[in-house]
């Protein structure tokens, strides 16, 4: 199983590295093609960064979206909550079975992003809600930014999560997912901006070439050291 699980490692490496640098890319172009109604969502980055370096960061509140994805993840994979603890020192899920899933989804999952998103689109199909569009949008960008900054602290912090399958294999699915989370958030928020097909195309082109050059590489070193014996 360790080298079933070596083998997947290595080989979702070079798609890791194919994914983030299409998913910044996207986000980059997306940025530097700002129109004013994207405006909100950048100042609502902007507001979440100041407010924690300025005045602290909201843990039980990360806390506690982080336990309820968890408990969420756990029931959606049918296990069984048994118990749920948050405190302002930390928190707690017992469930009755355990994945990689549920293990990480809090790492890659904007739990607060999601929440308003699918509540905005909700309300949307009863109530007129583009008036409020700004403030939706404003809200997204404070909440993605708040995923992204207290799951990186999170991590620096240390977590037993991580060790469960391994700490370098957990950060690359990690790191992997949350490339394609960013842009499903941006493609929800910004459907006429985003094309969320972009990124799974880029990222094939890319993790392609990048296997191209590896099995390349091999085959150089294979023929160098032929001609050595």
């Amino acid at each position: 199983m360790k080298i079933f699980k070596f083998i997947i490692f290595l080989l979702l490496i070079p798609v890791a590295l194919a994914a983030v640098y299409t998913s910044l890319e996207i986000v980059l172009v997306f940025g530097a093609n700002t129109k004013m109604y994207t405006i909100p969502f950048w100042a609502g980055i902007a507001t979440y960064v100041l407010f924690q370096i300025f005045f602290a960061r909201p843990m039980r509140t990360y806390v506690f979206g982080h336990e309820l994805t968890h408990a969420l993840a756990g029931i959606l994979s049918g296990a069984t909550l048994k118990k749920f603890k948050v405190t302002k020192n930390g928190g707690s899920v017992t469930l009755d079975r355990n994945n990689i899933w549920i293990t990480l989804s809090p790492y890659f999952i904007p739990f607060y992003s999601i929440i308003i998103i699918v509540c905005y689109l909700l309300l949307g199909f009863f109530i007129n809600l583009t008036p409020f569009y700004p403030y939706f949008i404003f809200l997204v960008g404070i909440t993605t930014a708040f995923h992204f900054a207290l799951t990186y602290y999170a991590i620096k912090a240390g977590q037993k999560d991580l060790k469960i399958y391994g700490v370098f294999f957990s950060l690359l699915i990690i790191v992997l997912v949350n490339a394609i989370t960013l842009t499903f958030v941006l493609a929800a928020i910004f459907p006429g901006s985003v094309n969320i097909l972009m990124l799974f195309y880029g990222t094939f082109l890319r993790a392609v070439s990048i296997f191209q050059y590896i099995l390349e590489g091999v085959k150089v070193i294979w023929a160098s050291f032929q001609r050595m014996n």
